[in-house]
């Protein structure tokens, strides 16, 4: 918690506190002192220009041009510096990192900001659809330079793809394996501290709930779309009572609401999930602006589409819950996991072990996929998705499964092929593809089969 402000500290020569540029109680040395404005100090750990918070004693950072008022505390950027670097006894004690120890004095301004600027927010999340909605915003000069400092507008073709993919740290599987990277090799500590922080107040609901006590063994269960009686786990618990009775058991919540009206699309009427407007739009001007250079107008449109799109929606998120996932368990010391996922889930679980690894030990102990909803070309992706984890990847699929063998594809301007509905695609000891046509009718009847699918693998 951020200490009282003092009117002594002011004029100190130096003061022993929270930098909210490297995060870390440090020292910092006065460098010019003020007699109408605050003192400007140095942080002898990063050595960054700091003041002190207008509210308290922690250190807000200055800039060239102009200083914060507020420490990273007291402008929402983290709920806590002492509780970034938290390591956690258990993973449903997650959440204790985001309890705030100050009150966020700049709420209502922020949340004035992302109003007024929506359309730059929304842009990088419909961009994650597909490769060619990428390019086309790149094409559009919307996504600025490439890493060589060249225009993006100014490429084409393939490296054109790529460089807008990089800027927008990409929703496929090859161009968001860089970014999950590096927040790989941050988590746990200080770095993954900040990310998780700036995620969780995007994924509604998220909490990792256990459902019962057990080993230091912990099975976590992943929702995908959600049945109409909401976010249950009666179907997972029957299935862990047989196979997992000594192991503690969690569910990951996450977007109830927006996973319960997909449920609902595709339980009620098929066709209306197959028919949106927004997803067949947005794919066939995917398909149709793929590699060409079009206008900013036009690139735009491509994003609303797809901002529109509750689908898309819903796989930027599995990507964000699943960095949250790996940072939890990162933090839970002693502990070894086994994660099984249906449909979204699955897409949350891919990016939770892309992230995991960069990590040397391996808390993972099996993975289950059911109907999942990742690509399942990407070979460098899982490649990276197998790391990891010490036992198996069992990949459970169907052909009956017509959500993801129509929806996933359309959906995706038909650029990736879902691991729910055909083999992974990727030579490895470690993953088992599993034929389910004969056992799963559907996309929502996996999880009722789960334990038959076990049986069979275990026969």
């Amino acid at each position: 918690m951020c200490p009282s402000n003092s009117t002594n500290a002011q004029g100190s020569n130096s003061l022993l506190a929270w930098c909210s540029a490297c995060f870390k109680k440090t020292e910092h040395a006065r460098v010019e002192g003020n007699t109408f404005s605050r003192n400007v100090y140095e942080c002898q750990g990063c050595h960054r220009r700091t003041l002190q918070c207008r509210y308290c004693s922690s250190m807000a950072l200055g800039g060239d041009k102009w200083d914060d008022e507020c420490c990273a505390e007291h402008d929402g950027s983290i709920a806590s510096f002492a509780k970034l670097n938290m390591k956690l006894k258990e993973i449903s004690e997650f959440e204790q990192i985001f309890q705030r120890d100050s009150v966020n004095m700049v709420r209502i301004g922020k949340y004035a900001a992302c109003a007024v600027g929506g359309a730059a927010v929304a842009l990088p999340v419909a961009i994650l659809a597909a490769p060619a909605l990428a390019a086309a915003a790149g094409s559009a000069g919307l996504l600025g330079a490439a890493g060589t400092g060249t225009a993006i507008c100014e490429l084409s073709g393939a490296a054109l793809t790529s460089a807008s993919l990089a800027a927008v740290g990409g929703g496929t599987m090859a161009a968001g394996t860089a970014v999950i990277t590096a927040v790989g090799a941050a988590l746990g500590a200080t770095q993954g501290g900040l990310i998780a922080n700036s995620y969780f107040g995007d994924i509604k609901g998220f909490a990792i709930r256990r459902l019962r006590h057990g080993t230091k063994h912990g099975v976590i269960v992943v929702n995908g779309f959600l049945s109409e009686k909401g976010n249950d786990t009666d179907d997972w618990e029957r299935t862990l009572s047989q196979y997992h009775l000594p192991d503690a058991w969690y569910h990951l919540d996450w977007e109830a609401k927006r996973l319960r009206d997909l449920g609902s699309m595709a339980t009620t009427s098929f066709g209306k999930l197959k028919n949106s407007v927004a997803i067949n739009t947005a794919a066939k001007r995917a398909a149709k602006t793929a590699g060409k250079k079009i206008a900013p107008a036009s690139a735009l449109t491509l994003a609303a589409d797809l901002v529109d799109n509750p689908w898309h929606v819903a796989m930027f998120r599995a990507q964000q819950t699943g960095i949250l996932l790996a940072e939890a368990i990162s933090r839970t010391t002693g502990w070894t996991f086994t994660l099984a996922g249906h449909s979204l889930g699955a897409r949350v679980i891919y990016f939770a072990l892309e992230a995991l690894s960069t990590q040397r030990r391996k808390p993972i102990r099996d993975i289950y996929l059911l109907g999942g909803a990742v690509d399942r070309s990407d070979e460098k992706g899982w490649s990276k998705a197998e790391k990891p984890v010490r036992g198996m990847i069992y990949n459970c699929f169907s052909k009956n499964d017509a959500v993801l063998g129509t929806i996933y594809r359309t959906a995706n301007g038909f650029m990736s092929d879902p691991i729910g509905f055909d083999c992974i695609i990727h030579p490895s000891h470690k993953i088992l593809n599993f034929d389910c046509t004969d056992l799963v009718p559907g996309h929502m009847q996996w999880k009722e089969h789960f334990g038959d699918i076990i049986d069979q693998l275990n026969a």
